[in-house]
């Protein structure tokens, strides 16, 4: 059962489902906090500060947007990271950085199949025209689609639409540099 099976079933209220995606992300969410925050005394307590906040709000998760569970499950947790490194004024870690921290979870052959995958992604963001590249990096750091809008002085259907069109021109571009293949969850 994939992600957004279960994610369809948690929000037709079978809570218990949600265990399937604790138990999937349970050990690599750790190790990206832990890599993010550096206190293995913390690690599991933010841990399951963001199951459960992933939790209260998985209803909210609009499954059409095309965003992969794992990348919210994570900007999630990178959030919560820079809120407690915020409290302690330590570092914080680029969601570049933190992307690059998901991928060495993987095995060498997909970390290499991920890796140039970020890399089309990070040039496809680059050559993104703006306002579409600032309104899908304010989306990709978190904020919400009130928040762009409130940010950049607009209706909050001019921000929804931004986001969809700049995803729509990644794809193109990702599809042109990998030979036809499908992105269509971008």
């Amino acid at each position: 059962m994939n992600d957004i099976d279960i994610i369809k079933r948690v929000q037709a209220g079978d809570s218990k489902s949600f265990a399937f995606l604790v138990d999937k992300y349970h050990r690599p969410l750790l190790n990206f906090i832990y890599r993010l925050v550096g206190d293995a005394r913390i690690v599991e307590d933010i841990g399951q500060e963001v199951f459960l906040s992933v939790y209260k709000t998985i209803r909210d998760f609009d499954i059409s947007m095309g965003t992969p569970f794992s990348a919210w499950l994570f900007i999630t947790a990178r959030n919560r990271c820079i809120s407690e490194l915020r409290k302690n004024r330590q570092t914080i870690v680029s969601i570049e950085d933190s992307m690059e921290f998901a991928i060495r979870e993987k095995s060498p052959d997909q970390a290499i199949i991920d890796n140039e995958h970020l890399d089309a992604i990070r040039t496809s963001l680059k050559l993104l025209p703006e306002p579409y590249r600032s309104t899908i990096l304010q989306s990709l750091h978190g904020l919400s689609l009130k928040e762009i809008a409130h940010k950049e002085g607009i209706s909050l259907g001019t921000a929804k639409s931004r986001i969809f069109r700049a995803r729509e021109k990644m794809k193109t571009m990702l599809f042109k540099h990998f030979g036809g293949k499908d992105y269509g969850k971008l």
